[in-house]
Formats: C-alpha cells, sequence, structure tokens
C-alpha cells in the first residue's frame, strides 16, 4: 500500500509533450496506461509506450492493453511534476522501468523554447535483452473530423540515429483556425536507436512477436521509435511547414525560421544531457525563489509554467521583431488577445519581458491599421493562427458573417479593410480593460528590463488610450470586461482601479521619457482618481461591486495588483489588506468567488490577491485552495482557470496560458 501512496494525484491532467498549442498531449489519469494521451482539447491520440524484457512485452503508456490480449500492462508505482518533466516509475516483470517525459520550454531561451521537439527519457534496471519502444498513431497526423486520413510515412537512418516520420498526403498549411481544434498539416518525427513506419497489421505482429515485418499496405499507420540500452532517450517532434499567417506573411516558427526540423532531432539526441542541465538549472532557481511560500506555491507553478508557454507559438515578424502569439484555448481561440496576456504576463516578468514585448506587437500592429479606427485598444488579432485583424465583437455582417463564422474559419482579411467599412459593435468592446492593460504591460517591461523603445514607437497609440481612461475610466460605462463570461457591468470598481494604475502607468512612461509636464498632468490625475476610490471605500468595510450596489456586493479588486508591484503608491497598504481580511470572510473550499453575483472563480485572480497581502499566513490560505483545486476537482481537463469554488467543477477553460498569472507572488518585491 506504501508502495501505491506515490500515485496520489497531483494534477487533473499531466502534460506529457507540450510546445505549443499544436503540440499538446496530456495524460488525464494518474496511471499512464489507464487511457490513451488527449490533446489539450480532449481529443484522443494513439501513441503507445512499451517495453520487451525476458521475452515478454508491457505496455506503460496508452491503452494498448485493452485491444492486444498479449500485452500486459506495466505495473505502475510512481508519478511526480517538476517544472519540465512528469515522471513515472513501473514494475515490469522482474525488471524497473523509469520515464520522463520532458518538454523544455525555459522562457529564458528561446531557441529552445522554441525547439519542436519533447522527448521521453528511460532507465531500467534489472530484467534481460530489454527494449523501449514508442509508438504513434496516424490520428496525430490530423484532427478526428478530417474527411482525408491518408498519410505518408518512412523511417530514415540517420546521423547517429534513426527516425520515422508521418503526416498526411495532402498538405494545406493553415487550412483551419477554430478554438477546439488542432493542425490538419505538418509531420510528425520519432527518434531513436531504431525507427519504423508502420501499418495496423505490423504493430499487431510486434505486439504479438516482438518483431516487425513492415508490410506497409494498409491505411492504420504508426511511426515507431526504440531504444535497447539500459538508459537512453527516445525523441519526438513536429515540423509545422508554415506555423503564422501574420496579416498576411507565411511565418515559421522562432527555431525553424534558423533550423531544420532533423537539426533539433539530432541536438537532442547529441545534448540531451546538456539541455537537461539547463532545464534544472532553471528549476533549482524556482525552487529558491519559491521557498518563502511553500511546497503547494511551488506545485501550482510547476502546473503553469509548461501549460502558459505552450499556449503560445514563438515567431519573428519580417523585421526580425519576437512574436509571442497565445491561443485562447477553449475561451474562443483568439490570437494575441490582450486580456489573457495581461493576466499570464507575471511569468515572462520574471524571466523574459521580451516574450511579453512579443504579446504587445501585435496589438499596435494592428491598432495602426485604417480598419482600427477606435479611440482605445484592439482586444485581438485574429483567430489562432491566422492574425487576420481582430474577430471579438464583429457587427452581424449578413453573409460575410455566415462565412466568416459559419465554418469554424475565420481568416477573412480584415486587416486590409479600410475605416469605413464599420465592422466592430462597440457594446461587444472592453475598451477600458484594453487600454489600460496595454499601458500597464508597457511600464512592467520598461520596469523589468529598462528598455523603452517599445513604448517610443507606439507613443502616439497609448497618449490616444491613455485619455481615454482619463475620460471613461473612473466610472466606465455598462461594458465587458476581461471576465466577460459575468456579462456587462457599468461603474465596475475593479476596472477603475485598473484605470486609475493605468493612468499612474502612463505618467511613468512620461517620467522615464523626460516629458516632465505629461508626468505631473496624468501622475495629479491618477492620484485624484485613486483619492475618490479610497474614499468612497472607507463608507464601507471593503470596495463593493460596483459604484452604485452598496456593501453586501463584492468583487476580487485584483486589479489593485499592480499598483504594489510597480511601486506606483495609488493605494496604500493598508486599504489592500482591508480587502483580503473581507475577501477571507468570503472564502470557500476553492478559492473566493469572483463578486458577490456567482460562486464562479478563477485561479489567476485568485493568486493575484493573494499577492496583495503581506500576511504571509493570509497569502496561504489562497494558495491552498488553488493546491486543493489541483488535487481535488472533479474535472479531468489541463489546468483549467475557471471553476466553482465550492464544487471544484470547471466552466469551460482548459489549458489557458494565463495561469503564468500564477508567478505573480514571485513579483512581490517589484519591478
Amino acid at each position: 500500500k506504501e508502495k501505491y501512496m506515490k500515485l496520489k494525484r497531483k494534477l487533473p491532467a499531466y502534460p506529457i509533450f507540450l510546445k505549443d498549442p499544436n503540440f499538446s498531449l496530456w495524460s488525464v489519469t494518474e496511471r499512464l496506461n489507464a487511457a490513451n494521451l488527449q490533446t489539450w482539447y480532449g481529443e484522443e491520440k494513439k501513441i503507445y509506450g512499451f517495453i520487451k524484457t525476458d521475452g515478454k512485452i508491457y505496455c506503460f503508456m496508452g491503452d494498448a492493453a485493452k485491444w492486444y490480449g498479449c500485452v500486459k500492462n506495466a505495473e505502475q508505482t510512481y508519478i511526480n511534476v517538476t517544472a519540465f518533466s512528469t515522471e513515472y516509475e513501473f514494475e515490469v516483470g522482474s525488471a524497473k522501468l523509469k520515464v520522463r517525459f520532458v518538454s523544455p520550454l525555459p522562457p529564458d531561451d528561446l531557441a529552445l523554447l522554441s525547439m519542436p521537439v519533447c522527448y521521453m527519457e528511460y532507465e531500467v534496471e534489472g530484467g534481460k535483452d530489454v527494449s523501449v519502444y514508442l509508438f504513434a498513431g496516424r490520428e496525430l497526423a490530423c484532427n478526428k473530423s478530417h474527411p482525408d486520413k491518408r498519410i505518408r510515412s518512412i523511417a530514415v537512418a540517420s546521423d547517429g540515429f534513426e527516425y520515422a516520420v508521418f503526416g498526411l498526403k495532402k498538405q494545406l498549411p493553415l487550412s483551419n483556425n477554430d478554438d477546439a481544434i488542432g493542425a490538419d498539416w505538418g509531420y510528425w518525427y520519432l527518434a531513436g536507436e531504431k525507427a519504423y513506419a508502420l501499418d495496423g497489421d505490423d504493430l499487431r505482429n510486434f505486439v504479438s512477436t516482438g518483431k516487425t515485418q513492415f508490410v506497409n499496405n494498409g491505411e492504420d499507420r504508426y511511426i515507431g521509435a526504440s531504444a535497447s540500452k539500459p538508459q537512453g532517450r527516445i525523441a519526438l517532434g513536429y515540423d509545422d511547414i508554415v506555423s503564422i499567417d501574420y496579416f498576411g506573411d507565411f511565418l515559421k516558427g522562432y527555431y525553424l525560421k534558423r533550423y531544420k526540423i532533423t537539426d533539433a532531432l539530432k541536438y537532442v539526441w547529441d545534448n540531451g544531457d546538456k539541455i537537461n542541465a539547463e532545464l534544472s538549472k532553471f528549476e533549482n532557481g524556482l525552487k529558491a525563489r519559491t521557498e518563502k511560500y511553500g511546497t503547494e506555491y511551488l506545485n501550482i507553478l510547476y502546473a503553469s509554467l509548461r501549460q502558459s508557454v505552450a499556449g503560445h507559438k514563438l515567431v519573428e515578424d519580417n523585421a526580425g521583431n519576437v512574436l509571442f502569439l497565445s491561443k485562447e484555448c477553449y475561451s474562443n481561440g483568439c490570437m494575441a488577445t490582450v486580456d489573457v496576456s495581461y493576466p499570464s504576463m507575471p511569468l515572462y516578468l520574471v524571466y523574459n519581458a521580451e516574450l511579453v514585448k512579443g504579446m504587445l506587437r501585435p496589438i499596435f500592429a494592428f491598432a495602426k491599421m485604417p480598419i482600427w479606427n477606435c479611440d482605445f485598444a484592439p482586444h485581438d488579432v485574429g483567430t489562432y493562427p491566422a492574425c487576420c485583424g481582430q474577430i471579438y465583437g464583429l457587427k452581424n455582417l449578413g453573409s460575410l458573417t455566415y462565412r466568416i463564422y459559419g465554418d469554424g474559419d475565420t481568416r477573412f482579411p480584415f486587416y486590409m479593410l479600410p475605416a469605413s467599412a464599420d465592422i466592430y459593435d462597440f457594446e461587444l468592446q472592453m475598451p477600458v480593460e484594453e487600454c489600460a492593460n496595454m499601458i500597464i504591460m508597457l511600464l512592467a517591461c520598461f520596469r523589468a528590463d529598462g528598455d523603452l523603445s517599445l513604448y517610443k514607437e507606439n507613443s502616439g497609440l497609448t497618449a490616444k488610450w491613455v485619455e481615454y481612461l482619463v475620460k471613461y475610466g473612473l466610472k466606465p460605462e455598462n461594458q465587458l470586461c476581461t471576465d466577460d463570461f459575468a456579462g456587462h457591468l457599468a461603474d465596475n470598481i475593479n476596472l477603475a482601479v485598473k484605470a486609475t494604475v493605468g493612468i499612474a502607468a502612463y505618467a511613468e512612461l512620461c517620467l522615464a521619457a523626460g516629458k516632465q509636464t505629461e508626468y505631473k498632468k496624468y501622475r495629479k490625475i491618477a492620484e485624484s482618481y485613486a483619492a475618490e476610490i479610497i474614499e468612497f471605500g472607507n463608507g464601507f468595510t471593503h470596495l463593493p461591486l460596483t459604484w452604485n450596489s452598496g456593501e453586501q456586493t463584492f468583487s476580487l479588486k485584483y486589479n489593485l495588483a499592480f499598483d504594489k508591484i510597480l511601486k506606483l503608491g495609488l493605494f496604500p497598504q493598508s486599504f489592500l489588506e482591508r480587502e483580503i481580511d473581507y475577501y477571507l470572510t468570503k472564502i470557500e473550499k476553492f478559492g473566493v468567488p469572483l463578486d458577490s453575483r456567482e460562486d464562479y472563480s478563477k485561479s489567476d485572480w485568485i493568486m493575484w490577491v493573494a499577492s496583495l497581502t503581506d500576511d504571509e499566513n493570509e497569502r496561504l490560505v489562497f494558495i491552498k485552495c488553488i493546491s486543493d483545486f489541483l488535487e481535488q476537482s472533479p474535472g479531468r481537463v489541463a489546468f483549467s482557470d475557471w471553476f466553482d469554488v465550492k464544487s471544484g467543477e470547471f466552466f469551460q477553460f482548459r489549458a489557458r496560458t494565463v495561469q503564468g498569472g500564477n508567478f505573480i507572488l514571485l513579483l512581490n518585491e517589484g519591478l
């Protein structure tokens, strides 16, 4: 029994191979061989792991044992999660098998982050004539709904290793863009000591006899790789051919712009230990930084890191500027969404502010195009992976709207339309939200790396956006904020706080640029707005939901966080602590409700309010809520950020980049 205590649940779903939204494979059970792997959106993929020892074949990954009676399941005894790996141990006859699935995603190394290869390391103790295998079925190469699943495959001997590759016979790069969907293009690679391109009969023959005959006369294709040393490595790679449509420019991934996929496989094969050392150095630093917050917080960051980074694609525009493009996974599929970048940025501010700039650049680029003739910031730039102009909040455009939404295809080149096209519905925008987000993120980048150039390049836009905040920010009109699932809300005080912080952030940018007059003007406005909010709040035990909703209402004022982090000094610490004291009276098993209207909340915002307090014990209360959610929530999906605080049931969202926001406690010392 003690042995199997090591299978205690740690996450709702376990990251196995993650790199980007189209290279994202998860296990949704503690036992790796209890079910097939899934994509982040829940589509099963046949990826089988076998070990052959003492003349017998055991399955350690996937549900192959259900279909092949001659295969036994390996007996799993251990599971663990770290920043970049998920680890398992098995008993297989007289042998013991350890496997470690590594997704190299360090945010401070752009080449390694974007290198489109993950790998499985293994170690075998005992047994005779041991070999370890991975096989991947053809459904990895396309979506379940794809009408033509014919693929081509081949196995190739390379420099010191072999690889097998497959992909659809008919390649249509960038042929779909929607939310819960993967790519129907590109080629997948498995590399090891030996590699195999098989059909279904071959695989059945292998699991029956341990031998392959390479019939290759069927359509149920597999690729495979194996290794037979006591310890070794098998790599999985994906060459998506084209990664992003960026306003009409077809861009390759950051790594594949410079190298070939076979270069990546070779690098992993030759330098796996070097990669491991770099990842270990990163992880040791993370452990040291989180020590004062406890192991539960470290585990939350382990759950967040790979998910957040792999929800993006790293590319460069034609001028060589970094673009770090997010996908709004299972919320609408939008690309480079501003109010998704805002909550995710703490992770990237801690390790590499250039990635935050990579989130901002596409928004600035679109905002300068004629079609965006609004005096506030855009929400997004398209539906991943097609950067074609803002999709959120389109008007009903008759047959055009049908063509856009009728088949899940949103690649219409909105960015080419003239201003007179008038395609956006103001009622569906987030004007105060996005203006403040963009300005706060700009200042946060400057504080992180001291580089003011992105602000200077876009000072005309930010000057317009700060004026919008001055005019409409203190008492916002009836509009959406980032929590759009909660609906429209007028006089939203949390939004007023964000606007106030945004105005003060703009003042700091002006100060850094030597614009003393502008600094004094906007600093004075921000201070006056903050004073009005504080004075209003002093009439209650806490800040209500809105300016007119009364003390019986409340909401998480997570937008206070960057006043503290950026040391803007608008709201005193005693004011923040009073908010926290009230939230603690409303806490449920899995956190505090987002506001007084519903019992749901968001994990990123719970962690952001935890950053408001200087009381370590109070901070730990919020941390425990998220830790408990990871271990006990009923839904087995990649770390959802929107859930019921009483039951733990998640609402729709999964695998989203916003979990990077959980790193916010590491910004407590300020920027």
